[in-house]
């Protein structure tokens, strides 16, 4: 079974603020639909379609999680909600500058989001689910449908796909989350607690959150299903005789690495306003090719920002390329910053690399870049393990960012097919 941490953006019915729209048109097919025909058209869980309903619907896929007080904390990472095999997956984003030593889930199903209100549970949540540490400093943990349906956990996946989906192609189940752990400083002392940050009930125009509820422990997360996209089960070729039927099978195909492309992570716009700016502006060695840069704050950075993973977008057009996964970028008081990505299956990562300059840009070799890491074994998950030092810019020049991958995918084609443009 594949492992998806991926990218979920976009809020369902009750989503009112505008600058989110950008990838409702997104639809999601997970590991669980692609390996089975036999689910064509079938509702699943949609990781595009992940709400804050106690935020005026707020699209968030990797809600904050934070070290120090809540309206200034020392450190800020994000834990992120993706859909794997039949179960809800949670990665915990490394915190920049500290280690974890544990992370801990508590979780309540709310209910059916179109049922008669008078049907749902209460808060807060209560039960708890413990987490294991992953790849590149990341923790994982599992919360498995027939769990959160209260079922056998032999029940069929179609099956546990009506719980998830009760009311088909639509809205789906609500939960309570809260999100809790240790973290040791990188720079030696204490290991320190981090928590749920409250819910936002004030954002400014470039989304960062203003005022928070400090009433409210925990989190609500609701999400919407979408039809599976796969084609249909095809009949099996059957030769008959006057004295015999015969039945023609082949082998199942063995799994292939194949090198896929470059990946370039890019930030959604904000109000209409562009976050990324493409390479090609800059005038240094190699920048005239696709890919974009981005240039946070301290304080964005603090406050954690993320984009899609995207693979082939020639020309910087995002309409053509293939969206893998997410990235998420965070800095820890002392201005340090930690990339995690997190990719989609059947997508995996064979390099990463991080470039953190001022501008301009000299050079857009990924080779070249800040941090660079390589011969990363098909992984879905991967942070640098050393955080990177926000630099002092002089004479009006500004930060850049450029979050890039070199991705493989994993395919039962006989030959690999042609990479994505690089």
């Amino acid at each position: 079974m594949k492992l998806a941490h991926s990218l979920a953006l976009l809020a369902g019915s009750g989503l009112t603020d505008a600058s989110a729209i950008s990838h409702f048109n997104k639809r999601w097919d997970y590991d669980v639909c692609l390996n089975d025909c036999s689910l064509a058209g079938v509702p699943i869980p949609d990781q595009d379609t992940f709400q804050l309903p106690l935020e005026s619907f707020w699209s968030e896929q990797c809600p904050p999680v934070v070290i120090g007080p809540y309206n200034a904390p020392q450190a800020i990472s994000r834990v992120c909600l993706t859909y794997s095999g039949n179960a809800l997956h949670f990665t915990f984003a490394p915190f920049s500058g500290y280690t974890f030593i544990s992370t801990l889930v508590v979780w309540k199903l709310k209910g059916n989001l179109l049922a008669d209100s008078s049907t749902w549970a209460p808060p807060p949540p209560t039960n708890p689910i413990d987490c294991s540490p992953g790849d590149g400093g990341v923790y994982i943990c599992s919360l498995p449908f027939s769990s959160i349906l209260g079922v056998s956990p032999s029940t069929s996946t179609l099956d546990l796909l009506k719980g998830m989906c009760p009311n088909g192609d639509r809205e789906g189940l609500d939960f309570y989350l809260q999100f809790t752990g240790l973290a040791a400083p990188d720079s030696g002392g204490p290991a320190v607690p981090f928590v749920q940050q409250y819910p936002c009930t004030s954002r400014a125009a470039d989304r960062s959150c203003t005022a928070w509820n400090n009433s409210i422990q925990w989190i609500e997360v609701a999400y919407r299903c979408t039809n599976c996209n796969v084609s249909p089960c095809q009949s099996s070729t059957t030769t008959s005789t006057t004295t015999s039927t015969t039945t023609s099978t082949t082998a199942p195909p063995t799994l292939k690495t194949c090198s896929f492309g470059t990946a370039f992570g890019y930030q959604n716009p904000v109000a209409g306003n562009p976050k990324s700016i493409t390479l090609n502006t800059q005038s240094g060695q190699g920048c005239n090719r696709w890919g974009w840069y981005e240039t946070p704050t301290v304080a964005e950075l603090r406050g954690g920002i993320s984009g899609p993973l995207y693979v082939g977008a020639g020309g910087n057009d995002i309409t053509k390329a293939i969206d893998v996964g997410i990235w998420v970028a965070t800095a820890n008081a002392q201005g340090r910053v930690t990339v995690t990505y997190l990719l989609n299956p059947p997508y995996a990562l064979a390099e990463v690399h991080v470039n953190l300059v001022c501008l301009p840009l000299s050079k857009c070799a990924p080779g070249q870049y800040t941090y660079n890491a390589g011969a990363i074994p098909n992984l879905p998950t991967w942070s640098n393990p050393t955080p990177l030092v926000y630099p002092t810019c002089t004479g009006g020049s500004t930060a850049a960012l450029i979050v890039h991958a070199a991705v493989n995918i994993l395919t039962v084609t006989t030959t690999c097919p042609a990479p994505k443009a690089v």
